[in-house]
């Protein structure tokens, strides 16, 4: 089997998993409301509450959907290094010379995520657009290498603080996780995804598709509908953090 054909079988079940819309799937069983004709219409756990008003819900919506996130990036890439990759050891990157720890099993896996994030936007079980993203960016994180979920919980109050706006917060937190990706050291490497450019690209390509999901969040910052998040205000009391994390 040429490695393109496992690059393509890899993305496209990583696509139809990622595709499940748990968060609709919860809000069609919980209140029999379509959540693509509610609140903001985005298919995200952030909208299952206004859908539902039961941060229960939301929670579990929001599980459901990273827990999904996790299955669609990691199964496709583990089948594909049990399958295929463990038995042609020969495939090297031809990038190898510049990137020594390089190699297309840790490819595949950057085919995996983009294939979830993706299916996770664009699912294709309810022919429209779905969520925006940030359970995939947590599920890959987690994945290809969960050090790199401690960058992103040390920068996004920092950037949160200084942009405001959630939506755009997650977009530029997760480029830089992608920007740190590419300098980390050997040490800090994860076994299974040796790779800091499969990594940076993972991460620097799904920032890129959630930035190309937020045009209505950009009219309503630019008309002043949306409201910034008061982080530190919630964090001393004087605001519910839940409410601030809902904006």
């Amino acid at each position: 089997m040429h490695l393109a054909v496992v690059y393509v079988i890899v993305f496209l079940s990583s696509y139809v998993v990622g595709s499940i819309p748990f968060s609709w799937i919860v809000t069609k069983l919980v209140t029999g409301k379509n959540l693509r004709e509610e609140g903001s219409g985005n298919v995200g756990g952030r909208n299952v509450y206004r859908a539902t008003q039961s941060k229960k819900w939301m929670w579990v919506a929001g599980l459901l959907d990273v827990s999904r996130s996790v299955v669609a990036v990691a199964v496709p890439f583990i089948v594909s290094e049990i399958l295929y990759f463990q038995y042609h050891p020969e495939y090297t990157s031809v990038l190898a010379n510049f990137f020594p720890f390089d190699t297309h099993l840790s490819f595949c896996l950057t085919i995996a995520g983009l294939g979830a994030i993706l299916g996770h936007n664009w699912p294709l079980y309810l022919l429209s657009s779905g969520g925006k993203g940030i359970t995939v960016v947590l599920a890959s994180m987690l994945v290809a290498n969960p050090i790199i979920i401690v960058f992103w919980i040390v920068l996004w109050p920092i950037v949160i603080t200084i942009v405001g706006y959630s939506s755009i917060a997650y977009i530029v937190v997760t480029a830089l996780c992608g920007v740190s990706a590419l300098f980390l050291p050997e040490a800090m490497l994860m076994p299974w995804a040796k790779s800091n450019l499969a990594i940076g690209i993972l991460l620097l390509s799904i920032s890129l598709i959630m930035l190309s999901r937020q045009r209505d969040n950009f009219r309503k910052i630019k008309s002043g509908e949306a409201k910034k998040m008061k982080i530190w205000k919630a964090l001393g009391g004087k605001k519910k953090m839940s409410e601030e994390i809902l904006k």
